[in-house]
């Protein structure tokens, strides 16, 4: 058994921090969860205007009104996905993301984060262009972090099938 898991972020910089997580799970149900940046235990003020305005329009404001506190996202994403083999994302920044909201939050996962590419190559022989194509067939990338990873779990139930 598998879940996806995807990223929104601030922008794509070594300085960017996770904005919004969204995961989706075996069964098709999923959820996503805003991350409110003034509650990392280290500053997190790189922002990116491109980014919020023409990718996945999450303003700061919006983060600090609703935004749930660093702990409490790393806590919930505990709880639903600790019991999984594997929880695929795909790309390597949201490994990047998802290890600076644990330690802003001085936590550990209870799960294994694995970028499908990889997983796909070594375990199954399929590249990642096989990959990129079943994900495209599901449809435009809404830049929004559930949506995209119920994108991602049926272009891999797809290539699996």
């Amino acid at each position: 058994m598998w879940a996806t898991l995807d990223f929104e972020a601030s922008g794509l910089s070594d300085q960017s921090y996770p904005i919004e997580v969204g995961y989706s799970l075996p069964d098709g149900s999923g959820n996503s969860l805003l991350i409110n940046p003034l509650t990392a235990s280290d500053v997190w003020q790189y922002w990116d205007d491109f980014a919020e305005h023409e990718i996945h329009q999450i303003s700061r404001q919006e983060l600090h009104r609703k935004g749930l506190q660093v702990v409490e996202v790393c806590q919930h994403l505990n709880a639903a996905l600790g019991q999984y083999e594997y929880v695929f994302c795909d790309s390597q920044w949201d490994l990047f993301w998802l290890g600076r909201l644990y330690h802003a939050a001085h936590m550990r996962p209870s799960f294994m984060l694995t970028e499908i590419g990889h997983w796909l190559m070594q375990e199954n022989g399929i590249e990642r262009a096989r990959f990129q194509l079943a994900l495209e067939e599901q449809g435009p990338v809404k830049h929004r972090a559930m949506h995209d990873a119920q994108q991602i779990r049926l272009a891999i139930t797809q290539l699996m099938s």
